[in-house]
């Protein structure tokens, strides 16, 4: 099985979350590295999804309404996009990192799942979200 890469947008913060998973082992990168700062800041949801996946990466968002949206939900589809989520959009930085690291088998084995999905992340752990397309 190959290593789980991540992706991190822009909504995550990125240096602080990326550093923690880093430290920890994980291939993490942000948007802004991947892309550019200017073309992370301005790359729709739709558009980052698209490319990230193609890339080859799991999605790391801070907001799993993400399945719920109509044109996130069509490109996550689309694409076959592999999301996860957390739960709670107030968490800083290391209060991710932190629950990454408490869920990190788990994490690391969405890898090997058929897109496309969501996952919430949240303290109990994963949970799929139903994706709101066709």
């Amino acid at each position: 099985m190959t290593p789980a890469r991540f992706l991190l947008d822009r909504s995550v913060g990125g240096r602080i979350l990326v550093a923690r998973l880093r430290a920890a082992g994980w291939d993490a990168r942000t948007l802004a590295e991947e892309y550019g700062d200017r073309r992370a800041q301005s790359m729709p949801d739709e558009e980052w999804i698209a490319e990230g996946t193609r890339s080859g990466f799991l999605l790391l968002a801070k907001d799993h309404r993400v399945a719920s949206r109509p044109l996130e939900a069509r490109a996550i589809y689309m694409h076959e996009a592999r999301i996860i989520a957390f739960v709670r959009g107030e968490l800083t930085g290391e209060a991710m990192g932190d629950l990454c690291l408490r869920h990190e088998r788990s994490i690391h084995r969405l890898g090997s799942v058929a897109p496309p999905f969501v996952m919430a992340l949240g303290e109990q752990g994963l949970r799929r979200k139903r994706l709101n397309y066709p």
